[in-house]
């Protein structure tokens, strides 16, 4: 398929959905370059991928107690089926992964194992040839997992086809992530082996990817602790006093007893966003300095979820970031505090958070709603709480070159920023527009909704009453239904007897905060931000 008629099919295509719509409804010139650069890529890419159900093929006859389907969900849970070709001249310490090579993103060393030369030498096949041919890294995949599954059952292996669940163990014996030490190392390990089943349970169909959906039993690959903490966010924080309970919605779906992470396992303490799982990064690899915390950067990490907190926590990697977001489900990791400095923008790091994403940012279809609106919750969070203007988020296009935006921009790519000249993530495909709207709620409250500021974070309750804690809204710029009269608020001459009804960033929606915390108005006044009395429920 070549590029120039397939442009032309798609530009034909969207210049009819625009003479369709009316004048005032029209698209922007961006938008639609957008839609046309990302169609295009997204075409292409999946003609790319139409040979490589053949090359999967082919390896489970050569390696036959592989179960089927386990390949592509690897490859989809580390490339999205994307043949992935590193750029040689890039400084390694630039990076924010060790580099990893095609369909199966297969790492070559650079701190990580050598999953290229060993699985070429599996297969008898050069290293190059494992990087550059699609066929040979599927086999050469094929092979290391292979050999994972018998040393993973020892001295008794079946010649029979591996059950999906039993091959967690051979998963994370699998993943590359170099020598495991301790439960942190074993966690990232975890959640690779996690993120492939869990593609293989749901399963795929989009862009010439298929796979299959099988019905996977996850409490037979995981222990319970484990899965609890793997199928997250379902953990409530209190960064204050640093207690972590686990979520009770989530405690009522699966059974048994809720126990913490044992000694050793992933740790649970002291994280800032109430969503987050806190795992820490290698206290080599981020400064304790402190952060004036005015800014958001955006990241891709050019590699996976479950290989970043690996490599985060490698004492040798010199770089994190704050928060990483998986993509298959939103799930977020905190991997520095936010009054610290995680090294992830060079000279920008004593004022910015970092959050990185996973995948890559030339892959078009990335963005997954999941990621997305996670990234987008937790950006308003730190709008909330560390004083950042959301409507300072560029609202442009993306880029696939270092792009300087002005300092006036809050919320912006780390290849928008100076002095990183040799990056452009999270790249042209990440959808600007959209994330400002998430971000802003499109300039608007919806109807019923009524924008009020608070000056400081306020507890919310089940009712009108400080009787029933259940969570926190954080200082800043919020949206309230309406209000009602109940018990009075007061801190020495000021008080208030209104309760707003609200959701909370760390809680239920539909929970009640005292309108004491109002920053605009007296005592026993609920006005929203414009003065108009906030109506009673």
């Amino acid at each position: 398929m070549h590029l120039h008629p397939l442009a032309a099919v798609i530009g034909s295509a969207l210049c009819l959905a625009v003479g369709a719509a009316g004048a005032a409804e029209r698209p922007s010139l961006d938008s639609l370059r957008f839609e046309f650069d990302r169609t295009q890529a997204l075409v292409l890419a999946q003609a790319q991928r139409a040979a490589y159900p053949a090359y999967f093929r082919r390896a489970y006859a050569r390696y036959p107690n592989l179960p089927a389907g386990t390949l592509e969900a690897m490859a989809y849970a580390e490339t999205g089926w994307n043949h992935v070709r590193p750029d040689p001249a890039q400084d390694p310490h630039d990076l924010h992964m060790p580099r990893s090579y095609g369909v199966m993103g297969l790492y070559h060393g650079g701190g990580f194992a050598d999953q290229v030369g060993e699985g070429a030498r599996l297969i008898g096949r050069t290293a190059q040839q494992v990087i550059d041919d699609p066929e040979s890294n599927i086999l050469a995949a094929a092979a290391l997992l292979d050999r994972a599954l018998a040393a993973s059952q020892g001295g008794t292996r079946s010649r029979a086809v591996a059950r999906s669940e039993d091959l967690a163990p051979a998963l994370a014996r699998y993943a590359g992530y170099g020598a495991s030490d301790g439960g942190l190392a074993a966690y990232a390990r975890q959640s690779f082996a996690f993120g492939v089943l869990d593609t293989l349970q749901r399963g795929v169909d989009a862009q010439g990817v298929r796979i299959v959906p099988q019905a996977l039993q996850l409490e037979r690959a995981f222990a319970p602790e484990q899965l609890r903490k793997l199928r997250a966010p379902a953990l409530r924080v209190d960064a204050a006093d640093g207690s972590v309970r686990v979520d009770d919605a989530f405690a009522r779906e699966v059974a048994g007893e809720v126990r913490l992470a044992p000694a050793g396992d992933v740790s649970t303490k002291a994280v800032d966003f109430g969503e987050a799982i806190w795992n820490p990064a290698s206290s080599s690899n981020y400064s304790t300095a402190g952060n004036a915390m005015s800014a958001v950067i955006l990241h891709t990490m050019e590699g996976s979820y479950a290989g970043s907190i690996a490599w985060f926590q490698n004492p040798s990697a010199q770089v994190s970031a704050h928060y990483l977001i998986r993509k298959s489900d939103g799930q977020i990791t905190q991997m520095v505090r936010e009054h610290h400095q995680a090294w992830h923008a060079k000279y920008h790091n004593n004022y910015t958070v970092g959050i990185e994403h996973d995948g890559r940012a030339a892959d078009a279809g990335n963005w997954s709603s999941a990621m997305l609106n996670a990234s987008a919750r937790l950006t308003k969070s730190l709008c909330a709480r560390r004083g950042i203007n959301c409507r300072t988020a560029w609202n442009g296009p993306g880029y696939d070159t270092w792009h300087l935006v002005p300092d006036s921009v809050r919320i912006k790519g780390h290849g928008m920023l100076s002095q990183n000249q040799n990056r452009y993530d999270p790249g042209k495909y990440f959808p600007w527009t959209n994330y400002y709207t998430l971000l802003n709620g499109g300039g608007t409250p919806s109807p019923g909704k009524y924008w009020v500021d608070t000056f400081a974070d306020a507890t919310g309750y089940k009712w009108p009453s400080t009787l029933t804690p259940l969570g926190t809204l954080y200082k800043g710029t919020h949206y309230v239904y309406c209000k009602a009269w109940g018990q009075e608020v007061r801190v020495g001459d000021s008080y208030n007897h209104y309760w707003l009804k609200t959701d909370l960033d760390v809680g239920p929606a539909g929970a009640w905060v005292s309108a004491y915390y109002l920053s605009r108005w007296g005592n026993d006044e609920a006005r929203d931000n414009s003065g108009a009395v906030i109506p009673d429920c």
